[in-house]
C-alpha cells in the first residue's frame, strides 16, 4: 500500500477546461505560466539528454555559442534597423 501527501484526483480534459474557464483572469495567469514552466522544463531534460550523448570540447562549445551570439547580435541590429 502506498501513501501520498497529495489527493489525486482523474479529471477529463474536458472538465479541466471547464475548471480554468471559472478562473480569475490573474489564477489563468498562473495556470499558463506554471504549464510554460513544465513544458519548458521537459524541452531542457530532453535537451540534456541528447547532449549527454554528444562529446564536445570547451573550445567547440565557445565557438558554438560565439556564432549563435553573432546571429542574434545581427538579427537584433536588422530588426532595429526597420524602425
Amino acid at each position: 500500500m502506498s501513501f501520498t501527501n497529495k489527493p489525486s484526483v482523474s479529471l477529463t480534459l474536458d472538465q479541466v477546461l471547464e475548471i480554468v474557464d471559472q478562473l480569475s483572469t490573474a489564477d489563468k495567469l498562473k495556470v499558463a505560466k506554471r504549464m510554460q514552466e513544465k513544458e519548458r522544463n521537459e524541452a531542457i531534460d530532453d535537451l540534456v539528454t541528447i547532449f549527454s550523448k554528444v562529446k564536445l570540447s570547451a573550445k567547440a562549445v565557445s565557438a558554438i555559442v560565439e556564432e549563435e551570439r553573432t546571429q542574434v547580435h545581427a538579427r537584433q541590429k536588422a530588426h532595429a534597423g526597420r524602425r
